[in-house]
């Protein structure tokens, strides 16, 4: 903790906090505050003492701690933002691919990279492992790690009897731990690393009951033309699905929603992208005829 603190006073303790964050140039969040005097009214409103209180900024390990310690409470929130349903409709088109906030872009940037040229240097996988390794212990997950590079990616493998904890319903906790550690690595090296995790096997055993729960969507979209939804992807795992789809001529997929978690749409082409021209007639035509020549529109988003 800052050794340095400074007094604030405001009509009220919310006032002063913005106060002594602005003169501190650092979010609520980075300072440790001591409220003293909450503030008060006097007789008849005439007299009113101010609030005052104490504050000082966290030294940068605390924040970092309490970064780590707070991995949990922030999966239940994103978890329970990603669960919302999506009522499977039955439209012959899409909705349109929202906006992609600069939060994907940069995950998916990161994801479709060609490998550098070089090497990732060994202090820089050393914070890799060390903050890693820092994390699952904090979190009171210690686990075997094990690491591997190639190029500018680091590929880094939990193993022992926490795998399930670190997994998490999903993945969505490994997939947070990720983030978590990529973030905490950036501003501790200069290279640009490729970091990747996985719980023993988690990803390769996900990837492929994703496939194998899309093959069945597909066959009810086929059977009845109805669109329906996988929920709750990133977007490696939304990537794959799309493959997955790419040489089926009678299935489309499109990523919907914001942020890192997406759902992606399975339905059935349009009747002018479709071989035979059978089924539904598309009752809007929104300049989409001509689009592609055949090629099918699945988005690698």
């Amino acid at each position: 903790m800052s050794s340095d603190t400074s007094d604030f006073y405001g009509k009220d303790v919310a006032e002063a906090i913005r106060k002594a964050c602005e003169a501190l140039a650092v979010s609520q969040e980075n300072l440790d505050i001591k409220v003293i005097e909450t503030g008060s009214t006097g007789i008849f409103g005439l007299i009113r003492k101010k609030a005052h209180i104490r504050a000082q900024v966290k030294a940068p390990q605390e924040i970092e701690e309490e970064f780590v310690e707070e991995l949990v409470s922030v999966e239940a929130v994103r978890e329970a933002v990603i669960e919302e349903e999506v009522e499977p409709a039955a439209p012959s088109e899409p909705p349109a691919a929202p906006h992609r906030d600069d939060e994907e872009e940069e995950e998916e940037e990161f994801l479709a990279e060609e490998e550098q040229e070089g090497d990732a240097p060994p202090e820089s996988v050393s914070i890799v492992t060390e903050e890693l390794q820092r994390i699952v212990t904090l979190m009171g997950f210690p686990s075997t790690l094990e690491v591997e590079t190639k190029g500018m990616a680091v590929v880094c493998t939990l193993r022992g009897e926490y795998e399930e904890n670190l997994a998490g319903p999903d993945g969505k906790v490994l997939d947070s731990l990720q983030y978590i550690l990529r973030k905490m690595v950036s501003r501790k090296v200069e290279e640009r690393l490729r970091i990747s995790i996985n719980v023993g096997s988690f990803r390769e055993k996900r990837l492929e009951d994703l496939k194998a729960r899309a093959a069945e969507l597909a066959a009810l979209v086929k059977a009845d033309g109805k669109t329906q939804v996988l929920p709750g992807l990133n977007p490696s795992e939304r990537r794959v699905i799309h493959m997955f789809f790419q040489d089926d001529k009678e299935i489309r997929s499109r990523s919907v929603g914001d942020g890192l978690f997406k759902k992606i749409l399975i339905y059935k082409p349009g009747k002018g992208n479709r071989p035979g021209g059978g089924g539904r007639k598309r009752p809007q035509g929104k300049g989409r005829q001509g689009r592609g020549g055949g090629q099918k529109p699945n988005e690698e988003a």
